[in-house]
């Protein structure tokens, strides 16, 4: 998807490495998750009261909004003040972190907290806050940033740098609402224990399940880089083992889209060598395998059948996204096995022409009545990226002579320029003060749906890893002060080569993953974590549409409250947590159900 110009120039693999990556990649997951300081000598253990430690932007509420630099400031901005708070709703989240550091090596480090004790009747919720410290990551930028949140017990501490450490919060549906109170205990070895009181108030509020909430998610899955960083054979028994965590954790947000590539590389683009090659590290196969005798047409969706299967069982969809019929940047290709040799041929053919139109009049009637006869039909979408109006007319004169029930079943990200071609249209940000309200509206009240995207563009808010964490939060306040959707974003995992160790391959950094490469799964990230906590928002939001309407007046000064371009700093903090705050406070006056 983003335009911008290439950062590198290595050549990525062509088919699914095996067995370099497990070694490479792996070694890096163990090097962040398990402790980072050779042990230190008793002579040099840091004294008893040597554990300094601060809240990030002094206020626990908004800590998690900014990332805390590795190297400790000087002084350390430690207090007395040992009070630690939070606000959540029931089935609500929330994100906040400490910061630790020494003036010498810490040795297993570890915070621990207990179960959250109700003021006055009830029961305790155990297990409602998770601790995970976040590793630092190269920062392509220079220096080193802290991003993916290592699931470990203890870590090791270099002297003189900071550890942030990560709470999340989550907090059951039928929790009783009212004040909880618990122990946060930091300790080191040979270091005296420090301990916070944390207050945790829920409100007499809850939010619905995630899959019924009306936030329309598309983030792009792509499940090749699954099997390359596990050495797996692409569309193996183990590479659909493989994929299935990471789906779970996008249906766990939400994820309404199941994305797929029908054809060979949909997304090439001009290299400075002059050659056109995938976009991403390792590029996106064909999840359906195509043949042809030299006349004929034949298609095999087996490979494809099973992710969507995937998909559905994990939770993701209602949607099928299929893409490949408009190749990005505009260069077309058809790759298959000719039945003849058993060659595999990647063809080069021109948008309109004969062999284009042959292959995809037999692809599309093929795939309508594959989708029809798996019951699939009414979900399944033709979707492309990015290509002007002009290119997206070709391509539904196709659609239209060949197989016209997907011409109401086009999604499309891009620009407004192609509305009147998509059901499901995702509007860049780079364009926004050239979107129109007044086409959003429309769309809304014709059942279309619409959501905005960013990619590399803007520096901020955004995704991507330079920016600042309370930028990812932001996007759905944005998208609730438009009437959109939703967000797009176009990878949740296109991951370069070790993201542990060069966190980009093409783009600016974070820019083609939200999470990291596990073991078993995904390893979340600051901003994937914020992002949720927008979500979250934007359903408060919404559930006060609901009761009140659109226009209650404590809905329009929230949304108003609160700019998304605004630079991060405490007045943008404050903006956010009051906004939400009011909102909760409106909707704690309706009656329960």
């Amino acid at each position: 998807m983003p335009p911008s110009a290439p950062s590198h120039t290595t050549r990525p693999p062509t088919t699914v490495l095996r067995s370099r990556r497990l070694s490479v990649g792996l070694a890096a997951v163990a090097l962040l998750v398990g402790s980072v300081a050779t042990p230190t000598p008793a002579s040099a253990r840091p004294p008893t009261d040597a554990l300094k430690i601060w809240v990030p932007t002094g206020d626990f509420a908004s800590s998690s909004f900014e990332r805390v630099a590795q190297v400790a400031p000087e002084p350390v901005p430690t207090g007395n003040d040992r009070q630690l708070s939070l606000a959540t709703v029931r089935g609500g989240h929330a994100s906040a972190q400490l910061a630790v550091a020494s003036v010498q090596d810490l040795e297993e480090l570890q915070v621990q907290v207990g179960p959250l004790k109700p003021i006055g009747k009830g029961g305790a919720i155990s297990k409602a806050v998770q601790v995970r410290y976040p590793a630092y990551i190269p920062d392509d930028r220079g220096g080193m940033i802290a991003d993916p949140l290592r699931e470990v017990d203890r870590v090791d501490v270099p002297a003189g740098q900071a550890q942030p450490v990560w709470f999340t919060l989550a907090v059951p549906p039928d929790a009783r609402p009212g004040t909880y109170h618990t122990r946060v205990t930091v300790t080191a070895h040979k270091v005296k224990a420090v301990e916070y009181d944390l207050t945790v108030n829920i409100a007499d509020v809850t939010l619905p399940p995630v899959a019924e909430r009306d936030f329309h998610l598309n983030l792009w899955f792509q499940p090749d880089t699954v099997a390359e960083q596990a050495g797996l054979e692409l569309w193996s028994d183990q590479h659909f083992k493989a994929i299935r965590p990471y789906l779970e954790d996008l249906a766990s947000r939400g994820q309404r889209v199941i994305n797929s590539a029908i054809a060979e590389d949909p997304w090439p683009v001009l290299w400075p060598d002059g050659r056109w090659r995938s976009q991403t590290y390792v590029p996106y196969h064909s999840a359906v395998d195509w043949f042809h005798d030299g006349e004929q047409w034949s298609f095999d969706f087996a490979n494809w059948d099973r992710l969507v299967e995937e998909g559905m069982r994990a939770g993701v969809g209602p949607y099928i996204h299929a893409f490949g019929l408009l190749m990005f940047r505009g260069y077309q290709h058809v790759v298959y096995t000719d039945t003849r040799t058993g060659q595999r041929v990647d063809q080069e053919v021109s948008l309109g022409g004969a062999e284009w139109k042959d292959a995809w009049s037999a692809f599309l009637v093929a795939f309508e009545d594959h989708v029809r006869d798996r019951g699939w039909l009414d979900r399944t979408y033709l979707a492309f990226d990015e290509r002007p109006a002009s290119e997206m007319q070709v391509a539904i004169d196709l659609v239209r002579e060949v197989a016209p029930v997907f011409v109401d079943q086009i999604a499309i990200a891009g620009s407004a320029s192609t509305d009147a071609f998509a059901q499901d249209l995702s509007l860049n940000y780079s364009d926004v003060d050239d979107w129109s309200q007044e086409m959003i509206d429309r769309r809304r009240a014709e059942g279309k749906k619409t959501t905005f995207y960013t990619w590399s563009n803007p520096a901020y808010p955004n995704t991507v890893t330079p920016a600042a964490p309370l930028g990812a939060r932001v996007l759905s306040w944005l998208s609730a002060q438009r009437n959109l959707d939703g967000y797009l974003r176009w990878a949740y995992n296109s991951w370069p080569q070790d993201p542990y160790t060069d966190g980009s391959y093409r783009y600016r950094q974070g820019d083609e993953y939200l999470v990291y490469p596990g073991k078993d799964g995904p390893v979340s990230s600051i901003r994937w974590e914020l992002f949720r906590d927008g979500q979250e928002d934007f359903a408060l939001l919404d559930q006060l549409a609901d009761r009140g309407g659109q226009d209650h007046p404590v809905r329009v000064a929230a949304l108003a409250g609160v700019e998304p371009a605004s630079a991060p700093g405490p007045a943008a903090y404050q903006a956010l947590l009051d906004a939400r705050a009011a909102v909760v406070e409106a909707l704690a006056g309706y009656p329960t159900d």
